[in-house]
């Protein structure tokens, strides 16, 4: 199959896959949906090197308010200089107003991908990851930025080069749907085994021990496999 002919039934799929943004980020595939958008793997053209792109959803670019907030996802992000962080190394837009953020590039699984497929943690291993979690939060929060959305989903795996566990808390200043209302929405159902009672109520500030409440969520599920209150 001809380069061509590839890339044109990539474009099928996804309006992206395929494109290059600035003349110098190539899309290649998808990777995950991240808050008001989609975050793809992609290749730095200029310096021959894996990037991650999050781009804004089309339809969400024309609003002004929305541009404002994913770009301050951008700022939030790169004010924050962690080990266990994905760091932005770009922000900008195109002719077109396609919005993006551009940031260093990962693989792995989640923590709720390796259960979906059957895997389980050791209690040494889940305290390990618990404990690089953790670490991150108390930059973060040092820095006055709270996380709002820690789940199983946001927590990457990675493989360190001497063959240890790596973490990657992801989503890190991103905004959610729900986030001040902005399209009156409830949170996702599966976002809300991961929110303390405080944050659920909506009738206290959220700061960092709500992000606590989730890491605790988060260590009691990769032990036992399930989170502890999945009822409705």
């Amino acid at each position: 199959m001809s380069e061509v002919v590839f890339e044109q039934k990539l474009e099928l799929l996804d309006r992206f896959v395929g494109k290059t943004l600035a003349d110098k980020y190539k899309i290649i595939k998808e990777w995950r949906d991240s808050g008001l958008g989609k975050v793809y793997h992609a290749k730095h053209l200029l310096m021959d090197k894996p990037v991650a792109v999050k781009v804004l959803s089309p339809a969400l670019a024309v609003d002004v308010k929305i541009v404002n907030r994913f770009s301050a996802e951008a700022r939030t992000v790169s004010g924050l200089t962690h080990q266990n962080i994905l760091n932005v190394t770009d922000f900008g837009s195109t002719n077109d107003g396609t919005v993006f953020i551009v940031f260093e590039d990962a693989e792995g699984e989640t923590v709720n991908d390796v259960i979906k497929n059957g895997g389980d943690f050791e209690v040494e291993r889940a305290v390990g990851i618990a404990r690089q979690i953790a670490n991150v939060l108390a930059e973060s929060h040092s820095k006055g930025v709270i996380h709002k959305h820690l789940s199983s989903e946001t927590i990457l795996l990675t493989q360190s080069p001497n063959g240890s566990n790596g973490v990657k808390v992801l989503d890190f200043g991103a905004v959610k749907p729900e986030d001040d209302g902005m399209f009156a929405e409830e949170p996702a159902a599966n976002d809300l085994k991961y929110l303390s009672p405080e944050q659920l109520s909506g009738a206290f500030e959220v700061d960092e021990r709500s992000d606590i409440y989730s890491l605790g969520v988060i260590l009691y599920e990769m032990l036992a496999l399930e989170v502890p209150c999945a009822g409705d």
